[in-house]
């Protein structure tokens, strides 16, 4: 492989003409409370990846919703006789606090072991909550 060349899309409908043309998928590969980015991605006969992204914007009103809704997680676990520490931001479901609190930690240690297992061995059971508060009232 030669590299990556990354291009932004205008619009969603170019992105998916785009993917179409080049027979791959758009995927989801980031979220926060404000946007969510969707890109597409292939290897072309030079083999340099090449890959598509376009940046949605949430409505103002909405991400103001999603904002409220949002828990920062801290997470901890130990590797090799240190801490290893693992912060996410995530939108749980719930209908009381206690619930919504249990489910951010959850999805956040989902999260944290999907996208870090390889790299340091967190797993959902060995994963300890440090923190779970609401992002507006979160302080770093």
């Amino acid at each position: 492989m030669t590299g990556t060349t990354t291009f932004t899309a205008k619009n969603r409908a170019t992105l998916e003409a785009w993917a179409r043309s080049m027979h791959t998928k758009v995927t989801q590969v980031a979220e926060d409370w404000q946007t969510i980015t969707f890109q597409a991605e292939t290897v072309d006969a030079k083999g340099t990846r090449v890959r598509c992204q376009f940046r949605q914007s949430i409505p103002r009103p909405v991400a103001l919703r999603r904002l409220a809704r949002t828990y920062v997680v801290g997470l901890v676990h130990e590797i090799g006789g240190a801490q290893c520490n693992h912060v996410r931001a995530v939108i749980p479901s719930g209908d009381t606090e206690a619930e919504a609190r249990r489910s951010a930690i959850l999805i956040a240690s989902a999260l944290v072991e999907i996208q870090r297992h390889h790299v340091c061995g967190a797993t959902v059971t060995t994963l300890d909550p440090y923190i779970v508060e609401r992002a507006v009232h979160w302080k770093p």
